[in-house]
């Protein structure tokens, strides 16, 4: 995992270059928040760059084809799973572990957040920027609600007077 977590990073850093990047990477950056359908909208370069280091590792250390197979399976759950879009931050984990705060983070400001499974890359090459629940867009919303008196402090529908009662 660290092996193709580092090189996953630097391709994906290099296909944010302005010189490959509107050509490679900038389909799958269509959404800003991103969904698990964007897990898997990109370009054929784009997937065939970043899968890569897993078809380059199992020349270095070989292993059984149902196993590959299944670590291949778990790699597009994993991927589906830091697309969801989710905001929730603060657990101990998100030192280390890439979160889909994280990655929504990086398909907002484009220049963070680089790493698949790990943050070690992003912080040791400067690109990490920690999740905070005020980067969250749908804070926001949620405020905008609230000032308007259409939710509650905890998120709840107000119901809403008819102007004809």
């Amino acid at each position: 995992m660290v092996f193709n977590d580092f090189f996953i990073y630097w391709i994906h850093r290099l296909e944010h270059h302005p010189s490959i990047y509107k050509y490679v990477h900038k389909p799958h950056h269509k959404w800003i928040v991103p969904t698990p359908w964007a897990a898997i909208a990109f370009h054929p370069l784009d997937g065939f760059l970043q899968s890569t280091p897993y078809h380059i590792f199992v020349f270095i250390c070989p292993m059984q084809k149902y196993l590959y197979a299944v670590l291949f399976i778990l790699v597009q759950l994993w991927t589906i799973f830091i697309h969801d879009g989710d905001m929730i931050s603060g657990t101990w984990s998100e030192k280390f572990i890439n979160s889909p705060a994280h990655h929504t983070l990086h398909h907002m400001y484009f220049t963070c957040n680089y790493g698949q499974y790990f943050t070690w890359a992003d912080n040791y090459f400067d690109s990490h920027r920690e999740p905070r629940p005020d980067l969250d867009p749908i804070h926001d919303a949620l405020k905008v609600m609230r000032e308007k008196g259409l939710i509650d402090e905890k998120g709840n529908p107000i119901p809403q007077k008819n102007k004809s009662d």
